[in-house]
């Protein structure tokens, strides 16, 4: 747990013009971000405005890349919004729901997994708004959460810097202009009477004025995990990730009026509280419909075959105004 929201929560900072500026992301957007399992150092960067970063080479066939579907969501749909109540909107990602403001700075809140919730008492705060070629930001940060019985302490600091800004290459010979390079630090400690467990997150992230997420990341992530007995274990990754598709005006997901089980799911799901004579719909993140099938009158619960669905991240609906994110594994 602790792994994943110490690097989701570096997978989406924002937005530039002729300065980096606060970004207006809106419920119902939706993307598709694909993960490499590596990259290569930018050399060609002098500072500065008119520069050129090619990252086309991220969908490398050699590489296993990995798809991550998200979506952004209005904290009150949310059933932890009022945790985070000073946050400005919520991003779900693959079965996790991580908060954030915009403003005089793009904050990072917390987020929740499963019955995890991390919420930070103290903010993180990424960069100010506007955020200036040449201007750097430091800020630190605390939060106190529990897990398995266990209180956990987190301390953290951010730095940032806004590089330079160019022309940005993706894979699929896709290519964005007035794009900002800034490369930024975290790190944070996550101490129990257990030992601690420290993360550093280095990188170089890539934001456009026109779109309110992180267009291409490359990370390089070290944790050293030091029980109270033992000796530390180190590792350290690199990871490439890139923006493959964004989706505006699709439905945002509301507050569920029935409950769905299991989830995730393999082969079947059982859906109770629906309304007899109504239909259930699942889409794709992307919008796509994958299954439509009539409520039946009489019975308490309905049963769906979902074994046909590849793995993925997909929304139930029933009727008007009621949605649940379902989670495919196999």
């Amino acid at each position: 747990m602790k792994r994943v929201f110490g690097l989701l929560a570096l997978l989406a900072p924002f937005l530039a013009t002729a300065q980096l500026q606060s970004p207006a992301p809106e419920a119902g957007e939706t993307f598709v971000q694909k993960v490499a399992p590596g990259f290569a150092n930018i050399t060609n960067d002098t500072g500065g405005p008119g520069q050129s970063y090619d990252l086309t080479y991220l969908d490398n066939p050699d590489w296993d890349l990995i798809s991550s579907n998200g979506s952004f969501v209005s904290v009150a749909s949310t059933s932890n919004g009022k945790v985070f109540a000073g946050s400005d909107i919520a991003m779900q990602d693959d079965g996790m729901y991580i908060y954030y403001s915009y403003g005089d700075s793009y904050e990072y809140h917390g987020g929740v997994q499963n019955n995890l919730i991390v919420a930070y008492s103290d903010t993180e705060e990424y960069f100010p708004y506007p955020f200036e070629i040449g201007a750097t930001s430091e800020d630190t940060f605390t939060c106190e959460y529990g897990t398995a019985g266990i209180t956990v302490y987190r301390t953290g600091a951010v730095t940032a810097e806004c590089v330079s800004s160019g022309t940005l290459g993706l894979p699929g010979m896709v290519y964005y202009e007035d794009v900002y390079r800034v490369q930024m630090t975290e790190v944070f400690v996550d101490s129990t009477f257990l030992g601690t467990y420290e993360v550093v997150v280095t990188g170089d992230y890539f934001f456009s004025a026109d779109y309110p997420i992180t267009l291409a990341a490359l990370l390089n992530i070290s944790t050293v995990d030091t029980p109270i007995t033992g000796d530390p274990v180190i590792t350290e990754s690199a990871t490439g990730i890139y923006l493959d598709e964004y989706v505006v005006d699709t439905p945002e997901m509301e507050a569920s009026a029935f409950a769905m089980q299991p989830n995730p799911a393999r082969d079947h799901i059982t859906l109770v509280g629906l309304q007899p004579g109504s239909e259930v719909v699942v889409y794709g993140m992307d919008g796509r419909e994958w299954k439509r099938q009539l409520v039946r009158p009489g019975l308490r619960a309905e049963l769906m075959n979902v074994s046909d669905l590849p793995a993925g991240t997909y929304l139930v609906r029933c009727g008007e105004g009621t949605a649940q994110q379902l989670v495919i594994q196999l």
